[in-house]
């Protein structure tokens, strides 16, 4: 597991809940627009499954209404690596929905699970994945 005091890899692998994408969104200057630039900069590599995507789709078609970011948005999604992952296991109690994210940070081996969601946080860490908030993996990796 890469600790906060040893470099990342070049472009890193996240899997941002769908909560950091819409607080990106209407945030300009928060933790969560600097991820999503991030990626969209190729300083990280942002990582997704099929269903997660539906998930972003759907959600983001109903929550985000700022002109000019629902393109960097779609650029996101486009630009994400795919994974497909063999099982999702039972790891959150209160909210099995969000298995999938969890799931989908093991198969596509991300440094980080990037979420506002409590139920998710009560995780970190799971195996070698970390469970953060936006601002703390920005300080916990010193983001520019």
């Amino acid at each position: 597991m890469t600790t906060p005091d040893e470099p990342l890899p070049a472009a890193p692998r996240v899997v941002l809940d769908t909560n950091v994408l819409v607080g990106g969104a209407y945030a300009e200057g928060s933790a969560s627009r600097r991820l999503i630039q991030a990626c969209l900069n190729g300083e990280l590599t942002a990582v997704l499954s099929p269903a997660l995507r539906r998930e972003y789709e759907q959600v983001l078609r109903q929550a985000v209404r700022v002109r000019g970011f629902d393109g960097a948005l779609r650029q996101l999604l486009d630009e994400a690596e795919v994974v497909e992952p063999e099982r999702t296991p039972r790891v959150v109690p209160d909210d099995p929905e969000d298995d999938k994210l969890v799931a989908v940070a093991v198969a596509g081996r991300a440094v980080a699970l990037v979420t506002n969601d409590r139920h998710l946080l009560a995780l970190d860490p799971y195996g070698p994945v970390r469970i953060v908030r936006p601002a703390e993996f920005v300080r916990l990796w010193r983001m520019s």
